[in-house]
């Protein structure tokens, strides 16, 4: 049955977060700003959370709220599904608190509510191709990763016109957690990290938006610093699947172009 896509997407979001019926109206709001009230008099037949969230932003787009562009849909998506992600600090405590009782449960949570809150690109992933080809070291899995979209041509060319800026350093430092986006770095608004130690060190644990692997996540220095692999690489390697059960982990080479610990 029709109904307002408006009401629709409001009524999953305090189904799937904190908020309750009595903020129906502050969401209300808060959409409308991002969205335009033009809004107001489209009907859906979808009831997903993330489908919705879609057609809000396309209804943006129509209604010519935000530009019709990649980076607009990107920006406004995330900040929609912000409304269902917890701030950090909380998602934190929930993540450690239940780590106490059991490490294997809290990573569960965790990567639960990053594919909830659209972080994770479900829809984008479902498209990569996967299949298995025997060879003489063994059987091969080949994929081909079709999740990430390619950006516009049109965005290329305004992104080399944007001011350079250093902030966040890259899309892997800690500063990405909350931030907006821009032509040139990829809305981030419904990101969340999970923080620990590690040698005296803050560290970060978060999932890829656009996996190559079941469970891809990424283990981050809290201080941006130049890749190198040394012994303490592989005494962080072991440190780490220590921490998070379940979990293979690996270093890419210390090339500039390749980046971080997985």
């Amino acid at each position: 049955m029709s109904q307002g896509v408006l009401d629709a997407f409001i009524t999953e979001v305090i189904a799937k977060s904190s908020f309750e019926e009595m903020d129906r109206m502050y969401l209300t709001n808060r959409v409308l700003a991002r969205v335009g009230e033009g809004v107001l008099e489209v009907e859906t037949d979808l009831d997903k959370l993330i489908d919705l969230k879609d057609q809000l932003v396309e209804e943006a787009v129509r209604l010519e709220t935000i530009e019709d562009s990649q980076t607009a849909r990107e920006i406004l998506g995330a900040e929609l599904m912000d409304l269902v992600t917890p701030c950090p600090s909380q998602v934190n405590r929930d993540f450690w608190a239940t780590y106490v009782q059991s490490p294997e449960q809290a990573i569960a949570d965790f990567y639960q509510l990053s594919q909830k809150n659209d972080y994770i690109k479900l829809k984008a992933i479902s498209k990569n191709i996967a299949y298995r080809v025997p060879s003489d070291y063994g059987e091969l899995e080949i994929t081909i990763n079709l999740s990430k979209p390619e950006k516009d041509p049109k965005e290329i060319a305004a992104a080399k016109l944007v001011q350079a800026s250093n902030y966040p350093q890259c899309q892997l430092c800690l500063e990405n957690e909350g931030y907006h986006g821009r032509v040139n770095h990829p809305a981030r608004s419904n990101h969340r990290i999970i923080r620990f130690e590690m040698a005296g060190q803050e560290w970060g644990f978060q999932y890829s938006p656009y996996a190559y692997f079941n469970e891809h996540c990424i283990f981050l220095d809290g201080q941006h610093r130049p890749m190198a692999i040394s012994r303490q690489s592989f005494e962080r390697l072991l440190a780490i699947v220590e921490q998070f059960p379940g979990y293979f982990a690996g270093s890419n080479a210390d090339l500039p172009i390749v980046g971080a610990l997985f």
